[in-house]
């Protein structure tokens, strides 16, 4: 839902919406490994 806020939102906020879900990919990710 966040992230279609973004998306409609668009410009800046779309950026940052992908950066938070990129953010995000990377902890599960790290979690991934370190467990």
């Amino acid at each position: 839902m966040a992230f279609g806020g973004a998306a409609v939102a668009g410009g800046p906020g779309f950026g940052a919406g992908i950066a938070i879900v990129v953010v995000i990919i990377l902890l599960l990710i790290a979690l991934g490994i370190v467990f």
